[in-house]
């Protein structure tokens, strides 16, 4: 259950909110906190439209040369910030393009064992306000780099307990939040101010449980997933889980979010404190937040390992199956895990759930469908179109409707950003 000051919410507005929020009609009063029924939702899915984000749909292709080749899959991390997309794939150097034109301008920094390189360019973030890009060199140390490429230094944070724990950066400061894999698991957040590293303030997110650990899982998924989640199942049959590449937090406009996975309520930071609370979800017996549960008692429960806030919606992804070690076994053997999305309308109040499909689809029947890949640093969700697709869409359009770089477009092209407000 979240936990927020009196002032913020009441359990009398949590039940007339509760009842707007289900029938998607009313507008949300004005300094009440939206809990965004997705328990009736999933009960009653619906098909997502491209239209569902927004209205205005600009295509950007990024330009295809022997130096700029993208391969978008489960070993990549894009970033889009006003200016430029950033895409990086494991031992490839990042790539730099223009954002209003997709061309593309550079790489950043090199790959390798010397100083200032990197090994993989999947594990970087990007802080949009200071203008900065970080590669992890290690467990506490990250390799810095302005957006024209030049390496700038190495930091390194002053915890040795990052192993499981994504950090995130932002407005030069360094947010972690970590699962510490030991007997005592715990949870900490931690800030850093940067360049030096040093460390500013520290959270403390859950208490120590003494368990002796049984087995560890690492599902290296998409970001759909979450990112890289882990699992621990202990020899008392409870479990846990954390994921590296912490999608949990999130800035936007220069603003800080955060949501963690065991908590309900998506804030507005200040610091490492959750200063406002944006919305809470309800997922009531579909769905569950404590930390620690027996691993039966999770069967068909849903999570949500993903959030994304773009100051007017609310984009969710919803994954069952991932809190039992040998029910996830099963799934994978069989018809694996779908993972289902949603969107919630903080204007309105609607929420929509499309079960075990992550594509929306597009208005014009002829295009494909397409998945949310991430939301900007401005505000834009980014959804991407393979370029084989977009070919074999092709033959199904007229040539008069089709723009110039559609007529152009290969099928071993880069890739189609959609860019969607």
């Amino acid at each position: 259950p979240y936990r927020m000051k009196k002032t913020f919410l009441s359990i009398s507005l949590c039940m007339s909110l509760l009842l707007s929020a289900c029938g998607g009609e009313k507008n949300v009063p004005q300094g009440e906190v939206p809990v965004i029924n997705v328990e009736t939702a999933i009960q009653n899915p619906q098909e997502l439209l491209l239209t569902d984000l927004g209205e205005k749909i600009t295509y950007i292709p990024l330009e295809t040369t022997d130096e700029s080749l993208v391969k978008l899959g489960s070993g990549s991390h894009m970033v889009v910030t006003d200016q430029y997309v950033f895409v990086g794939e494991t031992g490839a150097p990042l790539l730099c393009f223009d954002r209003s034109t997709g061309k593309f301008l550079r790489n950043i920094g090199s790959v390798g064992q010397g100083p200032g390189e990197y090994s993989g360019s999947i594990d970087m973030e990007v802080d949009a306000e200071a203008k900065r890009i970080y590669f992890r060199a290690s467990p506490t140390q990250y390799h810095c780099y302005d957006f024209e490429g030049k390496f700038l230094n190495t930091i390194t944070l002053a915890e040795d307990n990052f192993m499981m724990g994504g950090h995130h950066f932002a407005d030069n400061k360094a947010y972690a939040y970590c699962n510490i894999m030991q007997a005592n698991t715990t949870c900490q957040a931690y800030a850093y101010q940067l360049p030096d590293g040093s460390c500013t303030d520290s959270l403390l997110l859950s208490e120590k449980v003494s368990k002796k650990q049984k087995a560890v899982m690492q599902l290296s998924g998409r970001k759909a997933f979450g990112g890289r989640l882990f699992m621990w199942e202990y020899e008392d049959g409870t479990w846990t889980a954390g994921n590296r590449v912490n999608s949990t937090y999130q800035s936007m406009d220069g603003k800080l979010y955060h949501k963690d996975l065991f908590c309900d309520t998506l804030f507005l930071m200040k610091g490492l404190h959750r200063e406002v609370p944006i919305a809470a979800f309800r997922l009531g017996n579909l769905g569950g937040y404590k930390r620690y549960e027996t691993s039966g008692s999770m069967e068909g429960k849903y999570v949500l390992p993903r959030v994304l806030f773009n100051g007017k919606q609310i984009y969710f992804t919803l994954v069952t199956g991932l809190y039992d070690i040998q029910g996830l076994i099963r799934k994978i053997k069989g018809d694996g895990i779908r993972p289902s999305c949603g969107i919630y309308n903080l204007q309105t109040g609607e929420v929509k759930v499309q079960k075990e499909n992550l594509s929306f689809k597009h208005p014009d029947e002829a295009m494909p469908e397409a998945c949310v890949y991430t939301l900007s640093t401005d505000g834009y969700w980014v959804a991407v179109y393979q370029a084989d697709k977009l070919v074999e869409a092709r033959e199904n359009i007229s040539a008069e409707k089709q723009p110039e770089w559609l007529k152009n477009l290969k099928e071993d092209d880069n890739p189609v950003l959609l860019m969607i407000k």
